[in-house]
């Protein structure tokens, strides 16, 4: 049941909107998975609902908060807690190495500040020390964008999918949060591939092109403005790809991107 919440309130100004279901916390409890030997990062510690839930888990925990008004209440709240570390930074830009050593696997747990949802999952699955999965509550058209699948992609759901697959937990309704938001919310489960679908050493190039691709997402591919590529260059490119230039970006898988980028490469050194 959602009850009404102890400790600081939320602030209208950042966006917050603090968990307080005690049911939808247990379903991400269960859905959080532990590497053996590794520790749990939550992200939005916030007041704590979430980070007394991943305690008796029987890991470390390291929660991570923007908020410093926030910390006094975390550090009270959990005075005796053994396995709890308190950090506070900004999950879009924090060094992961100071949160989890190199060496020690982890994953990631968290309540998603809406506005920053995407920076954060896309920090964490480009950092050079991943985690092993990412279980987020995040905005449920956000999510839905994660989940696309070829028809319905977006640059968000290529940045995501070729490091890791995505998979839907549940639904949350705006009654779970205090105070309620406009909309629904979604937990999702991101469990990060061995190694990205590009070659590392690809991937700059590769978001290159899906991005400068992306700016125009409703326009045929044949409209497509890459720097030093001619009109005739452009519809060689995706005829040696053998991709339809009257397709939009939307349409491509993260293999038919691929091919383009070969493609265009090809092009290029002819």
């Amino acid at each position: 049941m959602a009850a009404k919440l102890a400790g600081p309130r939320p602030r209208k100004e950042l966006g917050q909107h603090f968990l307080r279901d005690s049911g939808i916390l247990i379903d991400i409890q269960r859905a959080v998975r532990v590497p053996a030997g590794g520790t749990i990062v939550e992200i939005g510690a916030g007041t704590g609902q979430l980070t007394e839930m991943l305690l008796p888990l029987g890991a470390p925990v390291v929660a991570l908060e923007v908020e410093t008004r926030l910390l006094p209440h975390l550090r009270q709240r959990f005075a005796s807690a053994t396995n709890l570390k308190l950090v506070q930074d900004d999950a879009r830009i924090v060094d992961v190495e100071r949160l989890v050593p190199a060496t020690t696997p982890y994953t990631v747990a968290g309540n998603l500040p809406y506005f920053a949802a995407s920076p954060i999952i896309r920090h964490f699955l480009e950092s050079p020390h991943q985690p092993t999965d990412m279980v987020v509550m995040i905005q449920r058209e956000v999510a839905r964008r994660i989940l696309a699948k070829p028809g319905h992609m977006s640059l968000l759901a290529v940045c995501v999918q070729v490091y890791a697959e995505p998979e839907q937990v549940l639904d949350v309704a705006p009654e779970a949060f205090d105070p309620p938001p406009q909309v629904w919310s979604s937990v999702i489960r991101l469990t990060v591939r061995d190694e990205p679908l590009v070659p590392r050493a690809r991937l700059d190039a590769f978001f290159e092109i899906v991005s400068t691709t992306f700016q125009n997402p409703r326009k045929q591919l044949r409209n497509a403005r890459w720097i030093g590529f001619g009109r005739d260059q452009i519809l060689a490119t995706f005829e040696r790809a053998g991709i339809d230039a009257n397709r939009r970006p939307e349409t491509l898988s993260i293999e038919e991107w691929v091919a383009l980028l070969d493609a265009r490469e090809a092009v290029a050194r002819a």
